[in-house]
């Protein structure tokens, strides 16, 4: 039969993983894939339904196997999980409290037959493991979106074309939606993945350090360059250098800019010797630069050089349907690193954080539940780990209209109602037009054109009335 990845063996001892996948070749005809730990998170998807055989030959390995099932659980992935061990991790006991969490245990080598038996029932049809090695570019990226950030899935496509071809890219969004994990993306999917990714931040730069972080400075150049310094531009080398906040550059910096992508040289400060820009460059703001570009703050010339290839990142609150594996992705993190047991969220902490506007975008939920996971006792993150500021609303930006927080409806209803008011915010603040509205939601102009027809929003008399204002006062008085 060959080879399965609906079955996959994960070890750190590739000794017995090599004499398990011999004996399940014998046994199934089918020679399941060996991979580390830590590679467990580019295989899965919520997607992805096959099993994976985790295998402890020591107790030492108990970490790795228990870092993998919390995960996996927390995260609600559908992966089948099973360990096989040997006498001396059975004995140990370490392994018992993830009973609940696994769907088989098997000691080798006193259980081969249960073994085979367990495999020919992992080899049911479904979905097989991502192969990092082998799947395409739009997999690639498809499987990164998926797994954290579902409703960008629309950017697959662009995202394709942005890693393929060697052009500068512009990625707007309010701060904190994601533009450096996104520009991260493009460089991780492109031919220049195996060279540095650097990240300046133009925002925190005084004026006078500007050009000296840009391209460096010879020693002398000015009072405290006491040594030859590589700039950014030099550092990156052959890989991508993201530009932050670009829209913070004065003109005289963006003219330097602008030479650098259009012919690729500069010069170090205080130095007569021209050299080459090798590295890609990525542009991200938290403004719209077309309306910087109008009120002559930003270079018309430099603005089209940037704009190549464009992204607008929608702010959190309009993109509900992520707040969910942002969150379990979160506790995940954070429960790994701050040696956490969570194996799940409960459903009213979740509530709580899919109702909060999120001025702050996804930086501001990733503190809020690092707090949380900080503060959290036992297997299940619940409510009351939450910060206060989850269930006020005081900080919720002037232009948000109330969004859901617990509505008394089914899931399909609060889904639908939230759906709609995140369309009437898009089309409120685009001043009703759909190529804007489209844009910011991250979907197409015909699927935002049949989400109105099915909300009844095509009508020039539809009401503009926003769901759930009755709960969101009684949340706001509780």
């Amino acid at each position: 039969m060959g080879s399965s990845r609906r079955l996959v063996i994960v070890a750190q001892d590739q000794r017995l993983a090599s004499v398990v996948q011999s004996h399940l070749h014998r046994a199934i005809q089918v020679t399941a894939p060996i991979v580390r730990y830590e590679d467990v998170p580019n295989l899965l998807t919520p997607e992805t339904d096959g099993d994976l055989l985790l295998l402890a030959s020591d107790p030492a390995d108990a970490s790795a196997v228990e870092t993998v099932v919390r995960e996996t659980k927390v995260q609600h992935l559908p992966a089948g999980l099973s360990v096989l061990e040997t006498d001396v991790v059975r004995a140990s006991g370490k392994l018992d409290p993830l009973n609940p969490y696994i769907a088989e245990r098997f000691v080798w080598p006193h259980h081969p037959r249960e073994l085979t038996a367990w495999a020919h029932r992992a080899l049911a049809p479904g979905t097989p493991f991502a192969d990092p090695a082998t799947e395409s570019v739009a997999e690639t990226i498809r499987r990164r979106l998926i797994n954290h950030t579902p409703s960008l899935t629309a950017m697959v496509e662009q995202l394709c074309i942005a890693s393929a071809h060697d052009v500068t890219v512009l990625i707007e969004g309010e701060t904190g939606t994601g533009k450096t994990f996104l520009a991260k993306l493009v460089h991780d999917c492109s031919e220049r993945r195996a060279n540095r990714f650097l990240v300046v931040s133009c925002g925190t730069l005084s004026g006078n350090l500007i050009a000296s972080e840009f391209f460096g400075h010879a020693k002398g150049a000015f009072t405290s360059a006491d040594a030859v310094k590589v700039g950014k531009f030099a550092a990156a080398g052959e890989g991508t250098i993201l530009l932050d906040e670009i829209d913070t550059l004065g003109l005289e910096h963006q003219a330097n800019l602008l030479r650098v992508i259009e012919t690729g040289e500069f010069e170090p400060v205080g130095s007569n010797e021209t050299q080459l820009c090798r590295a890609r460059i990525v542009a991200a703001t938290n403004w719209n630069l077309a309306d910087a570009v109008e009120r002559g703050t930003f270079r018309r010339d430099l603005y089209y050089r940037l704009h190549v290839l464009s992204f607008q990142l929608p702010a959190l609150r309009y993109r509900p349907e992520d707040i969910g594996p942002l969150v379990r992705g979160m506790v995940a993190k954070y429960g790994t690193k701050y040696s956490k047991r969570l194996f799940s969220v409960c459903p009213e902490a979740l509530r709580a954080l899919e109702a909060f506007p999120w001025p702050g975008n996804i930086r501001q939920l990733e503190n809020v539940v690092q707090q949380a996971v900080l503060t959290s006792a036992g297997n299940e993150l619940k409510v009351h780990h939450l910060s206060p500021q989850v269930f006020s609303r005081t900080d919720a930006p002037t232009v948000m209209m109330p969004l859901p927080t617990g509505f008394d409806g089914t899931l399909k209803q609060t889904r639908e109602a939230t759906e709609r008011a995140n369309i009437l915010r898009a089309l409120e603040k685009a001043n009703q037009s759909r190529t804007r509205a489209a844009q910011m939601l991250g979907v197409s102009r015909v699927t935002l054109y049949k989400k109105m027809r099915a909300y009844n929003l095509l009508k020039k008399d539809a009401p503009v009335t926003y769901p759930f204002d009755e709960f969101n006062q009684r949340a706001g008085n509780a």
